[in-house]
Formats: C-alpha cells, structure tokens, sequence
C-alpha cells in the first residue's frame, strides 16, 4: 500500500519551477532528511532549509550558494557534467544507498518539459524496487504508484491517471465519478484523464504496472 510510513520523509529539491515560497516553508518540517541536487540550492536557502547533502555536477548552482554548502560542512556527492542522468536521479539513488524509502520530491516538474519526463519515468526503477516517490508542490501531487493508493484528498478534486510506459492490468478505482474495476490501461490511449473524487474514502489499485497518478487539489481560497 502507497502510504507514509511510521518514519518521516525525506525530501528531494530538484532544480525545477517552484510556486509560492510561503507553501514550501510551512512544509519543510515534515522531512527527515534533505537532499539538494545542484542549483536547487539556491531554493534550500530561500526556504531555510539546511540540506544534508547536495547532489550533481554543480554545473547550475551559484557560487555563493556553493561556498555557504561547503562552510556548513553539507555533504557532496559530485558528477562530471557528462553524465548519463539527471541530477534528480541521482539524488535519488543516494536516497536508495542510505536506505530512505519514502520520498517527497521538489522542484521535478515544470520547465523543460524533457527534464520533467526523464525525472517522472527515472521514478520507475526505484518504484519497483519498493520506494514510494511523490512529486508535490502546492496545487497538485504526482504519485508513482506500483500497487495501491488511497489519495488524501477533498471531493471535488480532480484526478488523471496514466499507465508508465508499459500496460497496466487489474485497474481499480473506487470512490471516483468514473470508477473502474479490473481495467486495462494502454499508454498509446490515454483515457484516464479528469476523473474525480466523489468520496473522501477513495481508493485506486493496479495487478501490474506502474501507474502515475495526478491529482489536482481544490486550494482554499
């Protein structure tokens, strides 16, 4: 089951598109541990948080953010700049090494959109290997999804779904104003999308595949 576990997360900033500061520094106490990866440092100082360890080729971090990683002793984890993956990737495969398996990601969507695709389907492999990865940010989270989830979500929201990649079998969605049971979702047509929460108690599962779940919350006004 995709649910957080009786440890707290640990967060990833990527150097993406951020929103509103405000949201991101009244959630930075929910993370255990903080990985950086290269200049999404600048993003960790604005929000006050103190990474424990920056990740990538340090091609796009500003050199005074840099000095201020070093002087505070945060630990690195350098690339060369010809590299095979994204830095996002990579930060998460220090994740996997000190075995936190419940991951919150940053600033790993928007702007180029092949960055944003390379981080969404570079989530599978450790999915699969049982590590839960979200990408959030104020209105909407992405869930990459191997088995089951149940969304923390109000009515009203609005949820797309679409398979990763590879067929997904044994599709299940209750609680939705489109349910589904024992589906089979092609990624060449994709008809998951704009469903919506109906009920609070909601649940979504899959046989096989990897499902990424979008799911649009209604903010406060």
């Amino acid at each position: 089951m995709f649910k957080r576990g009786d440890t707290m997360s640990s967060l990833i900033m990527s150097n993406g598109e951020y929103g509103d500061s405000r949201w991101y520094v009244l959630q930075k106490a929910n993370f255990e541990h903080n990985i950086c990866a290269d200049g999404a440092a600048a993003k960790a100082r604005e929000f006050g948080i103190m990474p424990h360890i920056l990740v990538g080729d340090m091609d796009s971090i500003d050199p005074n953010d840099l000095l201020f990683m070093e002087q505070n002793q945060v630990k690195f984890y350098r690339h060369p700049p010809e590299k095979d993956f994204t830095d996002t990737f990579l930060a998460l495969q220090v994740a996997e090494e000190n075995h936190w398996d419940d991951i919150t990601i940053w600033g790993g969507t928007g702007g180029r959109l092949d960055h944003t695709l390379a981080n969404l389907f570079g989530a599978i492999s450790f999915v699969k290997r049982g590590m839960n990865v979200i990408f959030d940010e104020q209105g909407s989270t992405i869930y990459i999804v191997r088995d089951q989830l149940a969304l923390p979500g109000k009515i009203g929201d609005t949820v797309s779904i679409f398979p990763m990649g590879e067929t997904v079998t044994g599709l299940t969605l209750t609680g939705f104003k489109y349910p589904l049971e024992n589906a089979v979702l092609e990624p060449e047509f994709p008809i998951g999308i704009s469903n919506e929460l109906v009920e609070k108690e909601n649940h979504i599962s899959v046989d096989s595949g990897i499902l990424a779940v979008f799911h649009n919350k209604i903010l406060s006004g």
